[in-house]
């Protein structure tokens, strides 16, 4: 395939299991249409008194269809192995090819589960194959990130040309700030000029987020939005490393954030319209808006995960100078960082025809990695925010939602419950939650929480839809908390 190719075509093989399941395979075809990717699946391409068998055999032996994706998972080892029902007929298709006249690497497996000894659950003819590993939700971000690059052939290692000089591993459309590395040897070796590299870093950070701006153009203008976003997964990663070693090396030092928040600043500052521009049409903030809700959550995991509560309080206490929708400065609180993304929850879902409750926390999820936050601390954080907010109030700044609605809330079924919160019961854990949201006991807490009661069914839903599986009380483990 051409790397120019613009919609690859791949099948998605997978069985019956459970409903979870099925919503498992259809997020992941979701993703990859959002991504470009032309994912056939039967349940969107099969149709009433079709041969669901010939279906399947066309879209193995079609030489369009580019990949065979077969999401394996205990159930469908089974029924390969077994040849049972119509993934026995499916695998018993695949397998002739595999073995046959078809090449090897146009079948992919992507793992969902292991069994009691560890090892991938995969049918016997797909034993030996190089498999994706998508079975948890720390995994998923990266295993679709070397999906989308096998299918594309963009890999991460590109091998050179003989006679020429090496290749450097490359992202192409990434981009990345060269002088991360000489902040965090200074920030881990506590040098005096710490600061200086790290604010040289943060500004590097900002221009190379201008260079990827693009200006809002034409009935498909959410497209060159999203693929801004996409190029910043880089500078997403880096700052992930900056915040952690600060939160890490620094011991629990409001001032250490310091830098961060201007950073923050740096970001808000284009929050109106471009200079010389008076009017203001959708989607202008949102590679700033975007960037900015995802520093501040992977920051928040980050203090949470290294219980740095008197920094907490600073960053969700702080005045941030933001610029408004009529180019003004003014200030405003944390909340103004969750921002509704239209050209992403709305155009795109719309024009994509995606049926996403929410494209933005889609996005979140996918970006993620164990090694650069986690989604479940992600989720956390977002949580978090959210707890801060209510306990502050409906707050009157004008131009931004009163409080922090945690977007990522539409994955509670794969985490309702967060380490920090269920460590509540432990005292020097739960005053340091109460010290972080600004509260001087679990009585003032509960309080609190009662006079905002009518907000806490809102957090059942994303986007005018429910979602009653997230009990927000419960995954705050409010009893511990007040108690």
């Amino acid at each position: 395939m051409s790397a120019t190719t613009e919609h690859p075509k791949v099948f998605i093989s997978y069985s019956w299991t459970n409903v979870e399941h099925e919503r498992f395979v259809m997020d992941l075809a979701t993703s990859l249409r959002n991504h470009g990717v032309d994912a056939i699946l039967d349940k969107w391409d099969l149709k009433p008194g079709q041969d669901k068998y010939v279906f399947m055999e066309s879209m193995v032996v079609d030489p369009d269809v580019l990949k065979v994706l077969v999401v394996c998972d205990r159930k469908y080892q089974e029924k390969a192995n077994k040849r049972a029902g119509g993934v026995g007929t499916e695998s018993q298709i695949i397998s002739q090819e595999l073995y046959g006249k078809v090449q090897q690497t146009k079948f992919i497996p992507l793992v969902c589960e292991y069994d009691e000894d560890g090892q991938p659950c995969l049918p016997v003819f797909m034993n030996g194959l190089i498999y994706i590993d998508v079975s948890t939700d720390e995994r998923y971000g990266a295993g679709l990130d070397e999906l989308l690059r096998l299918i594309y052939e963009q890999p991460f290692h590109q091998k050179p040309k003989l006679g020429g000089a090496p290749a450097f591993v490359s992202n192409p459309g990434t981009s990345y700030v060269r002088e991360l590395g000489a902040a965090l040897r200074a920030i881990q070796d506590g040098k005096p000029n710490r600061q200086g590299l790290e604010t040289l870093f943060l500004r590097s950070v900002l221009t190379e987020l201008d260079k990827l701006y693009v200006t809002p153009e034409g009935n498909d203008y959410d497209e060159g939005i999203y693929q801004a976003i996409a190029s910043t997964k880089g500078l997403r990663d880096q700052v992930a490393d900056y915040v952690e070693v600060v939160a890490a090396f620094s011991g629990d030092d409001p001032t250490a954030i310091g830098p961060f928040i201007k950073l923050m600043e740096g970001i808000a500052a284009h929050f109106g319209p471009p200079e010389g521009t008076g009017a203001f049409y959708p989607g202008w903030v949102d590679l700033y808006a975007f960037f900015a809700l995802e520093a501040l959550l992977i920051q928040t995991a980050a203090l949470l995960r290294n219980e740095r509560w008197k920094t907490l309080r600073r960053l969700v206490g702080a005045t941030y100078v933001v610029r408004g929708r009529q180019s003004e400065l003014t200030t405003a609180r944390f909340v103004a960082f969750d921002t509704y993304l239209r050209s992403l929850d709305e155009d795109r879902n719309k024009r994509l025809k995606l049926n996403r409750v929410s494209v933005s926390a889609d996005l979140l999820k996918e970006r993620c990695s164990a090694e650069k936050t986690s989604f479940d601390e992600m989720m956390q954080a977002d949580v978090f925010l959210a707890l801060k907010s209510l306990v502050a109030g409906r707050e009157t700044t004008e131009g931004w939602i009163s409080y922090w609605e945690p977007r990522t809330r539409i994955y509670a079924p794969y985490g309702n419950r967060h380490p920090v919160f269920l460590r509540a019961s432990d005292e020097t854990t739960r005053n340091g939650i109460l010290a972080a949201i600004g509260v001087g006991s679990g009585a003032e807490l509960k309080a609190k929480l009662e006079v905002s009661e009518s907000l806490l069914g809102d957090l059942d839903r994303v986007g005018g839809r429910s979602h009653g599986r997230f009990n927000f009380l419960q995954a705050i483990n409010v009893a511990a908390l007040t108690g």
